[in-house]
């Protein structure tokens, strides 16, 4: 699970890096990350 996100946030900075409006790109892998993040507090709360 730690191999995919690092992969996907990678993707994202690298997809990012073409967007136009500055912030919106800056905040696309933190979001992605922050995704990854929240699944896995949920999964250890199940």
């Amino acid at each position: 699970m730690i191999v995919v996100a690092i992969i996907c946030t990678l993707i994202a900075g690298f997809v990012s890096s073409f967007l136009e409006p500055l912030p919106f790109a800056m905040t696309l892998p933190i979001v992605v990350m922050g995704s990854f993040i929240l699944k896995a507090i949920q999964d250890k709360k199940n």
